[in-house]
């Protein structure tokens, strides 16, 4: 049941008084994101030194490649497995740690049968839906001729950047965010990633396991190549990091993209957030791929200079990491997970024939409806052009499940609507979208050609 509308602002008025006229362009309406002081107190204890200890240690196995089974003291990817989860394990009692294994036969890049064993920390929330933060562990270096041997499986790969750094982050996050005190709605997962390399073999088994058990999963922040900040062309850049999105635009991937855009400016203003608005690299790909394709929201975190010679090699040492830079990305992580793991459920924008958004009773008004969102004490309603690919214009409504703005198109304009907890902590943005529409089948008139 819908509840009374609040009386107008004076953004209301004003938007009333605009209306009278069609050409006339909305005016902006943003609504500062409110800081959380014990969201900002997790941040400053991410720490340059225990990334630098973390990555450290994981170069100095040799190699990390999944098919580097073996019981030689610290060396290969089982000696890595084995200190990721024990360090993890020391973060904090509240963090359930465990490997996420599957036997896989020998295809593709597995050149020989293998246990492919994703590490797991989980920090319980409230409810059931998750929100993951990850990187990959394992690691690959071609031969000295720059060709891949995929049976060559004990090549020195250090792999520093691709993916330590990522997999340094995931795991300073999961201690800040263990040992913040911070009451969570959402779960948090923080999770590394075998057999990336091989073509996200640990993150799609994953992925389909999470189908399978019926999890709910708003969001996998993935981290691949995010620590250096030279790229091979010399240039450098300390300042952005680039984030990666699904099409099409008002994907479930964009809506996470957009957030991580929004709250990275309000926690870390040192450091910008720059959109791609592709699923990866061009012809490349991550593990968050694993997650879009299973129906799940994932984007990928990415230095923006990279430096593709030091790729899959040897020289994929720590001298290249920046650990400012690589800091600086963990407390977005964190920033973000910790947001989104407080706020609120986003919104259900959807009934049994699609989005519940209409004309209203003008015809000519947007009329937009929602089901509440547990915990939300508020909800606020964002709109732009429909050309343009970010929210331009935002209004919060109050404690109500309806909303009529007078005189703007829902032809014109794309509309979505986010929950706000007490504490100022915001949900995703669950956007009014169309439903693909199914093709069309037309029988044609017998002897017609």
């Amino acid at each position: 049941m819908s509840r009374r509308r609040p009386a107008p602002t004076l953004l209301t008025v004003g938007l009333l008084a605009l209306a009278a006229s069609a050409t006339t362009v909305l005016p902006a309406a943003a609504q500062s994101p409110r800081i959380d002081p014990q969201v900002a107190a997790a941040l400053a204890n991410i720490s340059e030194d225990s990334l630098h200890a973390y990555l450290s240690k994981l170069v100095s196995f040799g190699t990390r490649n999944a098919m580097s089974i073996s019981d030689r003291p610290g060396w290969g990817v089982k000696a890595a497995r084995e200190y990721i989860m024990k360090a993890m394990q020391s973060f904090s009692s509240k963090l359930q740690v465990s490997l996420d294994c599957y036997q896989v036969s020998k295809q593709g890049r597995i050149t020989q049968p293998v246990q492919i064993c994703n590490v797991m920390a989980v920090l319980p929330g409230r409810s059931a839906r998750r929100i993951y933060v990850s990187g990959h562990y394992d690691s690959v270096a071609r031969q000295a001729d720059g060709r891949f041997d995929w049976s060559k499986w004990d090549n020195p790969a250090p792999g520093a950047d691709d993916d330590g750094s990522g997999v340094a982050l995931t795991m300073e996050c999961a201690r800040v965010l263990s040992q913040s005190g911070l009451d969570f709605d959402a779960t948090l997962v923080f999770i590394a990633f075998d057999a990336e390399e091989e073509g996200l073999v640990g993150s799609s088994l994953h992925a389909a396991r999470a189908v399978k058990e019926g999890w709910r999963i708003d969001a996998d922040l993935n981290n691949d190549i995010v620590g250096a900040v030279q790229g091979g062309n010399g240039i450098y850049d300390s300042r952005t990091v680039r984030v990666f999105s699904e099409e099409p635009m008002d994907s479930p991937s964009r809506e996470v993209a957009r957030y991580v855009h929004r709250w990275a400016a309000v926690y870390v203003p040192a450091d910008k957030v720059r959109l791609i608005g592709r699923e990866d690299r061009f012809l490349r790909g991550g593990d968050h791929t694993s997650f879009n394709l299973q129906g799940y929201a994932g984007v990928r975190f990415t230095e923006s200079r990279e430096n593709y010679s030091r790729q899959h090699i040897k020289d994929d040492t720590i001298g290249a990491i920046d650990f400012q830079y690589l800091a600086k990305n963990a407390r977005i992580n964190a920033a973000v997970a910790a947001t989104l793991a407080l706020a609120p459920p986003a919104p259900v924008v959807m009934g049994r024939r699609g989005p519940t958004l209409g004309r209203g009773k003008s015809g000519y008004d947007a009329a937009l409806s929602w089901q509440a969102s547990a915990g939300a004490v508020g909800y606020r309603i964002v709109w732009r052009e429909a050309w343009t690919p970010d929210w331009q214009y935002e209004l919060d409504v109050g404690n109500v499940t309806e909303y009529t703005l007078p005189n703007i198109s829902i032809d014109d304009y794309v509309f979505g609507v986010a929950a706000v907890d007490a504490g100022g902590h915001e949900s995703l943005v669950s956007a009014y979208v169309r439903p693909q529409r199914g093709r069309a089948n037309v029988r044609r008139a017998s002897g017609s050609r």
